[in-house]
């Protein structure tokens, strides 16, 4: 039961992660659409924008899929005798 804890966190502590990454991103990729919008289509910059703007949506892409893993995971069911159960419900939480 531990080691599933441990998991668990593990897992949240990833899918905040994420979050923040996808967050992050997301402002990289408008940022970089405002830019290309108003930059003239000759201009020197224009290539290395779109090639930041496609990196920054494969990266999206890439936190997305791994948002959809966690959430695809859920919790995973585990076998777990009935007195034990009882007595850790029962004992005072030492968090």
């Amino acid at each position: 039961m531990e080691r599933l804890t441990h998991a668990d966190r593990a897992c949240a502590v990833a899918a905040a992660a994420a979050h923040d990454l996808n967050d992050e991103l997301t402002i990289i990729v408008n940022t970089t659409s405002c830019s290309l919008e108003t930059l003239e289509p000759g201009h020197p910059a224009r290539p290395l924008l779109l090639e930041l703007q496609r990196s920054a949506q494969r990266c999206v892409w890439k936190a997305s899929g791994l948002l959809n893993f966690g959430v695809r995971r859920g919790p995973r069911p585990v076998s777990v005798p009935m007195e034990r159960l009882i007595l850790e419900s029962s004992e005072p939480a030492l968090r």
